[in-house]
Protein backbone atom coordinates (compact mmCIF):
# COMPACT_ATOMS: atom_id res chain seq x y z
CA UNK A 1 0.00 0.00 0.00
CA UNK A 2 2.94 2.56 0.58
CA UNK A 3 4.32 1.37 -2.32
CA UNK A 4 1.57 2.49 -4.64
CA UNK A 5 1.00 5.34 -2.25
CA UNK A 6 4.62 6.94 -3.16
CA UNK A 7 4.28 5.81 -7.16
CA UNK A 8 1.03 7.95 -7.08
CA UNK A 9 2.49 10.68 -5.23
CA UNK A 10 5.81 10.52 -7.44
CA UNK A 11 3.73 10.77 -10.55
CA UNK A 12 1.48 13.70 -9.56
CA UNK A 13 4.84 15.69 -8.16
CA UNK A 14 6.12 14.59 -11.98
CA UNK A 15 2.88 15.50 -13.49
CA UNK A 16 2.70 18.63 -11.59
CA UNK A 17 6.03 20.27 -12.42
CA UNK A 18 5.75 19.02 -16.27
CA UNK A 19 2.69 21.93 -16.22
CA UNK A 20 4.38 24.41 -14.18
CA UNK A 21 7.25 24.17 -16.57
CA UNK A 22 5.32 24.60 -19.65
CA UNK A 23 3.29 27.62 -18.03
CA UNK A 24 6.92 29.40 -17.74
CA UNK A 25 7.95 28.05 -21.36
CA UNK A 26 7.95 30.77 -24.07
CA UNK A 27 9.41 33.38 -26.03
CA UNK A 28 9.39 37.27 -25.74
CA UNK A 29 7.73 37.67 -28.68
CA UNK A 30 4.70 39.82 -29.29
CA UNK A 31 1.89 38.31 -27.45
CA UNK A 32 -1.88 38.90 -27.79
CA UNK A 33 -4.51 38.49 -25.21
CA UNK A 34 -7.73 36.58 -26.70
CA UNK A 35 -10.70 36.36 -24.36
CA UNK A 36 -12.69 33.37 -24.26
CA UNK A 37 -16.83 34.18 -24.23
CA UNK A 38 -16.51 33.49 -20.50
CA UNK A 39 -13.74 36.27 -20.43
CA UNK A 40 -15.94 38.61 -22.53
CA UNK A 41 -19.11 38.16 -19.79
CA UNK A 42 -17.65 39.80 -17.42
CA UNK A 43 -19.33 43.55 -16.30
CA UNK A 44 -17.06 46.38 -16.36
CA UNK A 45 -18.35 49.89 -16.37
CA UNK A 46 -15.90 51.35 -18.55
CA UNK A 47 -15.93 49.37 -21.51
CA UNK A 48 -15.25 46.16 -22.42
CA UNK A 49 -13.02 43.51 -23.99
CA UNK A 50 -12.66 43.01 -27.46
CA UNK A 51 -11.44 41.07 -30.34
CA UNK A 52 -7.96 42.54 -31.93
CA UNK A 53 -9.63 41.96 -35.19
CA UNK A 54 -12.35 44.50 -34.66
CA UNK A 55 -9.73 47.22 -33.33
CA UNK A 56 -10.33 50.50 -34.96
CA UNK A 57 -6.38 51.71 -33.73
CA UNK A 58 -3.45 50.42 -32.06
CA UNK A 59 -1.88 52.44 -29.38
CA UNK A 60 1.38 51.70 -28.60
CA UNK A 61 2.61 52.14 -25.14
CA UNK A 62 5.83 51.73 -23.28
CA UNK A 63 6.58 50.22 -19.87
CA UNK A 64 9.89 51.62 -18.58
CA UNK A 65 11.77 50.86 -15.02
CA UNK A 66 11.71 54.36 -14.51
CA UNK A 67 7.76 53.47 -13.66
CA UNK A 68 6.32 55.44 -16.11
CA UNK A 69 3.89 54.50 -19.30
CA UNK A 70 4.51 56.39 -22.82
CA UNK A 71 2.19 57.92 -23.48
CA UNK A 72 0.73 58.16 -20.31
CA UNK A 73 -2.52 59.97 -21.78
CA UNK A 74 -4.68 59.79 -24.54
CA UNK A 75 -7.94 60.29 -25.93
CA UNK A 76 -10.54 57.50 -27.35
CA UNK A 77 -14.26 58.39 -28.74
CA UNK A 78 -17.16 56.19 -27.16
CA UNK A 79 -17.68 52.95 -28.84
CA UNK A 80 -14.19 52.98 -30.53
CA UNK A 81 -12.57 49.80 -30.37
CA UNK A 82 -8.49 49.91 -29.43
CA UNK A 83 -5.78 47.59 -29.34
CA UNK A 84 -2.88 48.44 -26.74
CA UNK A 85 0.35 47.32 -27.66
CA UNK A 86 2.51 47.34 -24.29
CA UNK A 87 6.09 46.98 -24.63
CA UNK A 88 8.31 46.33 -21.58
CA UNK A 89 11.87 47.75 -22.23
CA UNK A 90 12.70 47.28 -18.79
CA UNK A 91 14.53 45.01 -16.82
CA UNK A 92 11.60 44.33 -14.55
CA UNK A 93 8.40 42.99 -15.02
CA UNK A 94 5.49 45.69 -15.78
CA UNK A 95 1.77 45.08 -15.78
CA UNK A 96 -1.19 47.31 -17.75
CA UNK A 97 -4.15 47.76 -16.03
CA UNK A 98 -7.42 49.31 -17.65
CA UNK A 99 -10.10 50.59 -15.16
CA UNK A 100 -11.58 52.70 -12.75
CA UNK A 101 -10.78 54.15 -9.28
CA UNK A 102 -12.04 51.25 -7.89
CA UNK A 103 -10.88 48.81 -10.51
CA UNK A 104 -7.42 49.98 -9.81
CA UNK A 105 -7.34 50.13 -5.51
CA UNK A 106 -8.65 46.81 -5.98
CA UNK A 107 -5.97 45.30 -8.31
CA UNK A 108 -3.59 47.27 -6.30
CA UNK A 109 -4.47 45.48 -3.12
CA UNK A 110 -4.48 41.95 -4.95
CA UNK A 111 -0.92 42.53 -6.64
CA UNK A 112 0.32 43.28 -2.92
CA UNK A 113 -0.90 40.36 -1.50
CA UNK A 114 0.60 38.20 -4.25
CA UNK A 115 4.04 39.97 -3.76
CA UNK A 116 6.62 38.45 -6.51
CA UNK A 117 3.77 35.77 -7.96
CA UNK A 118 3.11 36.53 -11.06
CA UNK A 119 0.23 37.73 -12.24
CA UNK A 120 -2.51 35.59 -14.27
CA UNK A 121 -4.17 37.45 -17.12
CA UNK A 122 -7.77 39.19 -16.41
CA UNK A 123 -9.66 40.91 -19.26
CA UNK A 124 -8.72 43.76 -18.24
CA UNK A 125 -4.95 43.59 -17.38
CA UNK A 126 -2.03 41.78 -18.39
CA UNK A 127 1.48 41.25 -17.19
CA UNK A 128 4.18 42.31 -19.49
CA UNK A 129 7.45 40.38 -18.57
CA UNK A 130 10.86 42.33 -18.87
CA UNK A 131 11.33 42.99 -22.98
CA UNK A 132 8.46 41.44 -23.73
CA UNK A 133 5.58 42.77 -25.88
CA UNK A 134 2.16 42.06 -24.44
CA UNK A 135 -1.42 42.74 -26.59
CA UNK A 136 -4.75 43.91 -25.05
CA UNK A 137 -7.96 45.06 -26.74
CA UNK A 138 -11.01 46.96 -25.41
CA UNK A 139 -14.03 48.26 -26.52
CA UNK A 140 -14.90 52.11 -24.58
CA UNK A 141 -18.56 51.78 -24.29
CA UNK A 142 -18.94 54.74 -22.18
CA UNK A 143 -17.71 58.31 -22.05
CA UNK A 144 -15.55 59.70 -19.21
CA UNK A 145 -12.02 59.17 -18.04
CA UNK A 146 -10.38 55.67 -17.59
CA UNK A 147 -7.10 54.71 -15.93
CA UNK A 148 -4.20 52.73 -16.57
CA UNK A 149 -1.89 51.45 -14.02
CA UNK A 150 0.89 49.46 -13.44
CA UNK A 151 0.47 47.41 -10.00
CA UNK A 152 4.03 45.26 -9.60
CA UNK A 153 4.61 46.35 -6.02
CA UNK A 154 5.16 49.96 -5.49
CA UNK A 155 5.05 50.81 -9.39
CA UNK A 156 1.74 52.57 -9.06
CA UNK A 157 2.14 54.32 -5.87
CA UNK A 158 5.74 55.72 -7.43
CA UNK A 159 3.20 57.28 -9.95
CA UNK A 160 3.13 54.49 -13.09
CA UNK A 161 0.25 55.27 -14.09
CA UNK A 162 -2.51 57.49 -17.01
CA UNK A 163 -6.00 58.04 -17.72
CA UNK A 164 -7.92 57.85 -20.81
CA UNK A 165 -10.08 60.43 -21.66
CA UNK A 166 -13.27 58.61 -23.36
CA UNK A 167 -15.04 61.25 -25.68
CA UNK A 168 -18.89 60.74 -26.59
Amino acid sequence: MHTLFRRVSLAAAIITLLLIAAACGGDTSTTTTTMSDDDMSSDFAFGEPADAADADRTIEIVSSDDLTFTPSDFTVAQGEVITFRVINEGAIPHDFTLGDEATQDEHEEEMAEMGDMTMPDEPNAIQVAAGETREITWRFTEAGGVLIGCHQVGHYDAGMRGEITVEP
